[in-house]
């Protein structure tokens, strides 16, 4: 069955099929970026993640599930869990002939139908140590850690600040420390990811165009591809002031990080998305079990989404938010806690020291 997998995969991409197929697994939002399709999941997922899902065009149809934090799969691993709800890779590789199957029915290659016959179950000894496995959270197994680039990675960039941060109030000093650059050939802000060990995973891009949204450009664009959902943005740098302050400070998008330092906090980490991973969480536990855990989540976030990230640290250690009760920040605008300076970011974190949110107010 091998070779007609490669050969149903590259039939699927030069017939630019995809879509199709993600029609039919009821994803919706469905776009052609640049370098793949990204939809939104099927609404039995609950998932409000228009981008989610992510289809890689090229041979081998690699896809990601970014709020399910799945990766390394290919398009039968992605009708596996989004059709048949397998939860991990051991289930995937069993149900592989059922995603087969499916979609050679869907989209008409009957040539590749008829030919395979599954072999009878035969009960595996260790089915109890594999139960025992699958009840672990999907996000805490079956992790490959991210590839380590060297140094000389970033020689290819302008590694220079930009006049673009400046003059938003991001000082020289900031973007040198963060590394902040410019890439010519995209044309875009760019800036190194670290992993918690200090090794370069990936570096991130910004794009320059102020109407990417009516040219349908990724704003942000990652130019080395990597698993966020393991890794804190920020860490390597922050976790002496963690440990020194005993409280950390969680951003949604690295930015904020860089004008925290600005204003004199380094205790700061960013999440590189929306929601934080239950490996996240793991490694937050690793701290000393006194640190207050701040939320400082961009206006938009509703207060019932906040209290559910809240949730995923218990109800012992210390989580305290930015509530944002006097309306400072704008919500159209999805402003961060730190998009409209000093003083604002002051008083929110001052706030903040009333503001427990893991336990009866």
């Amino acid at each position: 069955m091998g070779n007609d997998l490669k050969d149903i995969k590259k039939k699927i991409y030069e017939e630019d099929r995809v879509y199709e197929l993600l029609e039919k697994m009821e994803c919706s939002n469905i776009k052609q970026k640049t370098n793949r399709y990204e939809a939104k999941l099927p609404d039995k997922f609950g998932s409000t993640n228009t981008r989610s899902v992510q289809v890689f065009l090229s041979d081998d149809l690699q896809c990601v599930v970014w709020s399910r934090s799945i990766s390394n799969i290919d398009i039968f691993g992605l009708v596996s869990h989004l059709v048949f709800d397998c939860e991990d890779n051991e289930s995937v590789k069993e149900n592989l002939y059922k995603a087969k199957k499916w979609i050679c029915e869907n989209l008409n290659f009957t040539e590749y139908l008829g030919n395979y016959t599954p072999q009878p179950e035969v009960e595996d000894p260790l089915g109890w140590l594999k139960k025992v496995k699958k009840q672990r959270p999907k996000q805490l197994r079956d992790i490959d850690e991210n590839q380590i680039y060297d140094d000389s990675i970033l020689n290819q960039y302008v590694m220079m600040p930009h006049y673009k941060y400046y003059l938003e109030g991001l000082s020289y000093e900031i973007q040198t420390e963060y590394q902040i650059g410019f890439d010519l050939l995209s044309e875009r802000i760019v800036f190194p990811i670290y992993n918690q060990y200090g090794d370069i995973i990936s570096v991130k891009g910004r794009t320059m165009d102020e109407n990417y949204k009516e040219k349908n450009i990724p704003k942000f664009m990652y130019l080395y591809p990597y698993n966020k959902t393991i890794e804190w943005y920020n860490w390597n740098l922050a976790l002496y002031e963690i440990l020194e302050k005993r409280e950390v400070i969680v951003f949604e998008a690295e930015k904020s990080c860089w004008y925290a330092a600005e204003f004199g906090y380094r205790n700061t980490l960013a999440i590189g998305g929306s929601d934080i991973t239950l490996y996240q969480v793991e490694l937050i536990k690793k701290l000393p079990y006194d640190t207050k855990i701040i939320l400082a989540f961009d206006k938009d976030k509703e207060e019932k989404d906040i209290r559910k990230e809240a949730d995923k640290f218990g109800l012992l250690r210390p989580i305290h938010t930015f509530w944002d009760k006097k309306n400072l920040l704008s919500k159209d605008l999805k402003h961060s806690p730190t998009d409209l300076g000093k003083e604002v970011f002051d008083f929110l974190y001052q706030d903040s020291i009333h503001r427990r949110i893991n336990k009866s107010e």
